[in-house]
């Protein structure tokens, strides 16, 4: 009895649906309905807390990394759609980074960064690039084993001028990203 249970049990339709991906989703795409699909899935509990299961969770975010179709919506893949509604307009640059520079890639989308570089003259002198950088992703390739040296951030910054003086600089290897908290 308790075989036939298992066996009808794992032939069983997965009763928990899971978000996906209908089409291809770029970075900066707000997501609308017609994007996603919730299909049944069986997933490890571990993984299932880490994706979508309400299309509503998910209509109305902004999309941070690439998503193709088929793929699961991860947590990390959207940002809620409070941050969705403040990044429209702007202009999106990604800079590689040295860990140390980028906050140990401490980072997560949505957070604010200002973007400052150090300039190679005499005497070694700062300025501040970028204020209130949006970070749209943070791609680090550290795994369990190994710490990677550098990461790369997506930033989201007003306008090109802007964007041209953050990629200048990170050409020049000059960049560190400083976040504040709690200062008003």
């Amino acid at each position: 009895m308790g075989l036939w249970w298992a066996f009808e049990q794992s032939a069983a339709e997965p009763q928990t649906h899971f978000a996906i991906a209908r089409t291809q989703l770029a970075p900066g795409v707000i997501v609308d309905a017609t994007d996603v699909a919730l299909v049944p899935i069986r997933l490890p509990a571990e993984v299932s807390a880490t994706v979508f299961d309400n299309r509503n969770d998910v209509v109305g975010g902004l999309i941070v990394g690439t998503v193709r179709p088929g793929e699961l919506l991860a947590r990390s893949d959207v940002t809620s759609p409070r941050f969705a509604q403040s990044a429209q307009g702007g202009y999106a640059v990604s800079v590689e980074l040295d860990r140390p520079r980028a906050l140990n890639g401490l980072l997560g989308p949505g957070e604010r960064v200002d973007v400052v570089a150090t300039l190679p003259s005499e005497p070694i002198s700062a300025t501040v690039v970028a204020s209130d950088a949006r970070v749209l992703d943070v791609d680090d390739r550290s795994d369990a084993q190994h710490l990677a040296a550098t990461v790369t951030v997506t930033l989201q910054v007003p306008d090109l001028l802007v964007a041209t003086d953050v990629a200048a600089a990170a050409d020049a290897g000059a960049i560190t990203l400083i976040r504040t908290w709690g200062i008003p």
